[in-house]
């Protein structure tokens, strides 16, 4: 007598021309640009591809006060496989990602000026300006790179790579901040994007299911220069961390949320 798996088997072989047929009728339904998408994410995923960020300023009233730098040379960022990395990067990245960072010149005077333009650069003028190309809703799925330009690719790479450098890095990696107090930092997220929080923190976090706990290095004595903003219009807090360095985590989480992992806001306590 043949057994349960024979079973499957014998069915799954009866409707593979059926299934395949369906697929074939329901992808013809679909817009071509968004098959076009589709395809070009799975034969070429935007990690293995290095591309630089042209000059992009936000339209609005926003755009004179917060018009964007030009950003560093992006390189490619494999993804996290599920294993323990060394915080935010991959293993292939990281020979890239020191040289970065330095290229980033982080430092007390240029620090405002990513946490300016990090946040002027809110979801909905990620959509307009066509760095999101119709993304899940809030608070759905991650976004994908089918759904990210490669623009906003590079703009993700890059506000990883500061949300690192302010986590993790210090003078000797081109970090030039004077910095004494430690800060904690808590990042909260469903347990199904637990992995990408994961990616971001790694094995320097202490998880505890889908939070996780990190600290960082703030400036002591410095409000930073728009302490005048609550960090609650970041979408991505910083409670508690009112100095330079909290400010400039907190726009990087907001704009890395926007762009990936798609919460209505990133809790950061």
């Amino acid at each position: 007598m043949r057994d349960v798996t024979q079973i499957v088997a014998q069915l799954r072989e009866e409707l593979a021309g059926e299934l395949r047929e369906r697929v074939r009728r329901r992808l013809r339904e679909q817009p071509t640009d968004w098959l076009v998408d589709q395809l070009m994410a799975f034969v070429l995923p935007s990690e293995e591809v290095s591309y630089a960020i042209p000059r992009q300023v936000p339209r609005g009233p926003e755009a004179d006060a917060h018009a964007a730098t030009p950003l560093p040379e992006a390189h490619g960022c494999a993804p996290w496989n599920g294993e323990s990395l060394d915080p935010v990067t991959s293993p292939e990245a990281e020979g890239d990602r020191p040289a970065r960072i330095r290229r980033l010149g982080l430092d007390a005077t240029s620090l405002p000026g990513f946490t300016a333009r990090y946040r002027s650069l809110r979801r909905e003028v990620l959509e307009a300006e066509g760095y999101l190309l119709g993304p899940p809703p809030r608070g759905g799925a991650l976004i994908s790179p089918a759904h990210r330009s490669p623009e906003a690719e590079a703009l993700l790479r890059e506000a990883k790579d500061v949300l690192h450098a302010l986590l993790f890095r210090g003078p000797e990696d081109g970090v030039r901040l004077d910095r004494a107090v430690r800060v904690p930092l808590t990042l909260a997220v469903p347990p199904s994007k637990a992995h990408a929080v994961a990616a971001l923190v790694g094995a320097a976090a202490r998880a505890e299911g889908s939070t996780f706990h990190v600290e960082y290095g703030e400036v002591p004595g410095e409000p930073g220069r728009h302490a005048d903003e609550a960090d609650a219009a970041d979408g991505a807090g910083t409670a508690g961390a009112v100095g330079l360095v909290g400010h400039a985590l907190g726009a990087a989480l907001r704009l890395i949320n926007d762009l990936e992992i798609n919460e209505p806001t990133l809790d950061g306590r």
